[in-house]
């Protein structure tokens, strides 16, 4: 690995904490490694997890009403039965140092409306971590239906940071390091911070993207876009495909698409009526004349999989990405390529997952498994041993009139 690989693994997320958000209960904290897989059945929540960590991406980069109202009818916006608050927060490791950010928010007084209850980040600067154990976060604070409590002078070293709660009405912040800073429970404070000692934190935040590819928006012709970052939704892969060739992450792109897709060796996007129609070639035929099939005709997964080599590909590379079911529609004899393509893109960024199938379960490394399943109508995620991966097995493998029997069962009025 040369130093600027080096230099973008010492940058990373480590932890992620989601307590009361959509079906996840109470105190949910995942720690990341270089490949992250949430495994479980259909509805146990993956893909709420999942989208707890995107809304906090977005917040990062200061869109948080645009964020909220994404999810007007979701989870952000039922206040809960048990009166608890959403607490969603990260905990970032780079090479200049270590630092969480932690946001409580709960419904406002109009439809659609959310306000932040309360806002709270710390950074410590490296020599100080030589006298701090790195704290997860629940290490750093209790979440429940109060706000949480965070004192700085209780936490190891010296942090720079701020904490602040919503008394109802506008305020002034100053904490630690932080300039004034004019706050309201409708903004958060984190992202207005464009400069000072919590800058290299916001900074990873920036560059996680959570993917939603769906082949319906990758099949469609496109709008021209000025980004050339694929979006999180894929709607402007067309754009991104156009400008390829000028890339210099093109030959690990093609490579990629080869390695992970087989008779799929390029890709661009043609203009059609002010609109661009995404193409991927599928070699050259006897005659040596090329084979480009228009993105309308090809099967979902290799869509999904053309848009997933797609983001891995850029430079500069994310922190983190997230897929949800990029082995969907796969042979299984498909699968041992594709693993081996998610493992080597994560030497660079942190890969985030979420799967239903027991034939790629059995391929994952054990240690970058969590196991998601609904526990007293709540997503509940945890590491699991050899014994928990075949029981994991055996229930995705179930079929799904047997699941169902199953979840019955467990919540039956005097099921252990």
């Amino acid at each position: 690995m040369d130093v600027l690989d080096a230099r973008r693994r010492a940058a990373m997320i480590t932890h992620v904490y989601v307590s009361n958000y959509g079906s996840i209960g109470a105190g949910l904290e995942l720690t990341l490694g270089a490949l992250t897989a949430l495994v479980g059945p259909p509805g146990s929540g993956k893909g709420c997890l999942l989208d707890a960590v995107r809304f906090l991406a977005e917040c990062a980069s200061g869109a948080l009403d645009q964020a909220a109202s994404s999810r007007r009818s979701g989870a952000l916006q039922r206040p809960r039965r048990d009166g608890a608050l959403t607490t969603l927060g990260v905990a970032v490791s780079r090479t200049e140092g270590h630092g969480f950010w932690l946001v409580q928010i709960e419904p406002g007084e109009r439809d659609g409306e959310i306000r932040v209850k309360s806002e709270t980040a710390a950074w410590w600067q490296r020599s100080a971590l030589t006298r701090l154990v790195k704290p997860g976060l629940r290490d750093v604070f209790d979440a429940g239906s109060d706000s949480p409590e965070v004192s700085f002078d209780r936490l190891k070293g010296s942090p720079k940071g701020f904490s602040r709660k919503d008394k109802g009405r506008s305020g002034t912040l100053a904490y630690r390091g932080v300039a004034p800073i004019a706050v309201s429970g409708a903004r958060l404070v984190l992202p207005l911070l464009s400069d000072g000692p919590l800058t290299p934190m916001l900074d990873e935040l920036r560059r996680a993207v959570l993917y939603s590819l769906a082949p319906r928006t990758l099949r469609a012709p496109q709008k021209l876009s000025a980004s050339r970052r694929l979006r999180a939704s894929g709607d402007n892969w067309g754009s991104v495909l156009r400008a390829v060739e000028k890339e210099r992450w093109k030959d690990d792109f093609l490579a990629g698409l080869s390695q992970v897709i087989g008779d799929v060796d390029g890709a661009r996007a043609l203009s059609s009526g002010g609109l661009l129609v995404p193409e991927l070639r599928h070699g050259v035929d006897g005659d040596g004349r090329e084979r480009w099939r228009a993105a309308a005709d090809e099967p979902d997964a290799t869509l999904r999989l053309a848009a997933m080599v797609t983001a891995l590909s850029q430079e500069p590379p994310l922190v983190l990405a997230g897929f949800e079911h990029p082995d969907a529609g796969l042979d299984r004899g498909a699968l041992p390529a594709l693993l081996e393509y998610v493992r080597g893109a994560s030497a660079q960024r942190h890969i985030l997952l979420t799967t239903e199938s027991p034939a790629l379960l059995d391929l994952l490394p054990l240690d970058a498994v969590y196991a998601v399943e609904l526990r007293d109508g709540s997503t509940a995620a945890s590491p699991v041993d050899e014994p928990q991966r075949r029981a994991l097995r055996e229930q995705l493998a179930a079929p799904e009139s047997q699941r169902a029997r199953a979840a019955r069962a467990e919540h039956a009025p005097g099921a252990s």
